[in-house]
């Protein structure tokens, strides 16, 4: 077998499609495998100052409807360990039998923090009657959730231990991320999510001419429903189902150096909001005689849906056989955020339980577009990352089934 295509086969593997995570779309990432072990840590580094708001519009913060900047910068440094090989070739199984497959597990830690406008309202104590059920924070670190992935290769991977080139491959991935990710209720960032998602994905992979590597993907995810969302409720307790897709082009410029484009993009279903708590701007109660006060509404509240497109680019470099090193730029070019009208009432006298003789409850007003936090943020600020890819060997410890033994 060439030499030459397991060196560039053995360095291609990179961890799934961007949505599972909005990591950075990387090439090779769909090409079937040499059967060993991939290990690549990543870097990356998101200011998080700016957002879309719900009309699209780019916001130079995080939290619109609050005056003043807000900002959620993150750090993380993310690792995926990834198997390709194949299965149960001696029993001859139908479909299992016949191509390469993948496993990967995919770890991280977090570091996320609020600064700015949204900060100072955690921390102010004179609002705590509206929020006295939430003891707010402005930082969350610690590991990230944890994602399963299996798949199989439906074209291009048969023929594994004979070809010395892949002209194309289709990997058919399903993976299912975990809630074991630090998470605090009295947060609006936090590294873990609280819910569990499914989703599956078809990857492409082709080389269209000499030194170029074609990706693309298309998935779709689910969401369980977060049983104690952040931020007083904020965020929402059901997450809308979304769709997302990538692309990327790299380009050989020297025989250890390549280049690349790329783009993705989601589309999320409205996300629903339980009986929020309070919200940032709450409209102030009326002066009466007795005090009143003002309380959110139950009910529950939908947004319009979040949406995302990102191009941006990469490049990489080969250090030796089993060794890449990949610094990736990666630019928001639309979105939306959700935001949602959140009514009031008002009672009197203030603190009153509703339904109770004398307690009397009115229109309290609206506060229009409150920004959903968590998940219904969609950030507008570019993202950095820097990786770095380990191959553990290509020898070949697979028996070949049918072949004659020395």
């Amino acid at each position: 077998m060439s030499r030459t295509w397991l060196l560039r086969s053995a360095l291609a593997l990179l961890p799934g499609l961007a949505g599972a995570g909005d990591a950075v779309p990387q090439w090779g990432r769909n090409l079937p495998l040499y059967p060993a072990l991939y290990v690549q840590t990543s870097a990356s580094f998101d200011a998080r100052d700016q957002v879309f708001d719900a009309a699209g519009e780019e916001q130079d913060t995080a939290q619109p409807s609050l005056s003043g900047q807000t900002r959620f910068p993150e750090q993380r440094l993310d690792t995926t360990l990834a198997w390709t090989f194949p299965l149960f070739e001696a029993a001859a199984v139908p479909f299992f039998a016949s191509r390469l497959h993948t496993a990967r597990i995919h770890l991280g830690y977090a570091q996320t923090r609020t600064k700015g406008a949204l900060a100072d309202f955690a921390r102010d104590s004179s609002d705590d009657s509206r929020t006295q059920a939430d003891n707010l924070e402005t930082r969350s670190s610690g590991v990230t959730d944890l994602t399963l992935e299996f798949g199989s290769w439906l074209a291009g991977s048969s023929d594994w231990r004979m070809r010395k080139d892949t002209p194309y491959a289709l990997l058919l991935l399903n993976g299912v991320t975990l809630p074991t990710g630090i998470y605090g209720r009295d947060t609006p960032a936090n590294p873990g999510s609280n819910t569990v998602a499914a989703y599956s994905q078809l990857g492409f992979y082709a080389r269209p001419w000499a030194g170029a590597h074609l990706d693309a993907g298309l998935g779709y995810r689910v969401y369980l429903k977060n049983q104690d969302p952040a931020f007083g409720l904020l965020a929402p307790a059901n997450q809308g189902n979304d769709f997302y897709w990538d692309v990327s082009l790299a380009q050989r410029l020297l025989p250890s150096l390549y280049i690349a484009a790329f783009a993705d993009g989601r589309k999320g279903d409205k996300n629903a909001y339980e009986n929020p708590r309070f919200a940032p701007n709450a409209p102030p109660p009326p002066s009466t005689t007795p005090p009143s006060d003002n309380y959110p509404r139950p009910g529950v509240y939908y947004d319009g849906g979040t949406e995302l497109i990102r191009a941006g680019a990469s490049l990489y470099g080969f250090i030796g056989q089993h060794w890449r090193l990949g610094l990736h730029y990666a630019l928001p070019l639309s979105g939306e955020s959700g935001e949602f009208d959140l009514p009031y009432n008002n009672r009197q006298p203030a603190g009153c339980t509703v339904g109770s003789t004398g307690c009397t409850v009115s229109d309290g007003g609206t506060v229009q577009n409150v920004d959903g936090q968590g998940p219904a943020r969609v950030f507008a600020s570019p993202q950095f990352t820097l990786s770095l890819q380990f191959n553990f060997g290509q020898g070949d410890s697979y028996t070949c089934v049918g072949c004659k033994q020395p």
